[in-house]
């Protein structure tokens, strides 16, 4: 049984120009987002775990 071929959708008017705005506007903010927070959260966790990585390691659990 043969399945139906689906039109592409395709952006007029208003919602192209809309459209092209945003991704214009994503394009010059790229690379804005700011990880320090997180970076600082993960930045230690070796340290912290040590043991556990090592057990993991000894093991040959650690998947690193």
């Amino acid at each position: 049984m043969a399945l139906a071929i689906s039109n592409i959708p395709i952006l007029t008017d208003a919602v192209a120009e809309s459209f092209v705005k945003k991704a214009e506007e994503a394009e010059r903010n790229r690379g804005s987002i700011d990880f320090t927070r997180q970076h600082s959260e993960w930045s230690g966790f070796d340290m912290r775990n040590a043991a556990r990585i090592a057990k993991l390691r000894a093991e040959g659990k650690w998947p690193f």
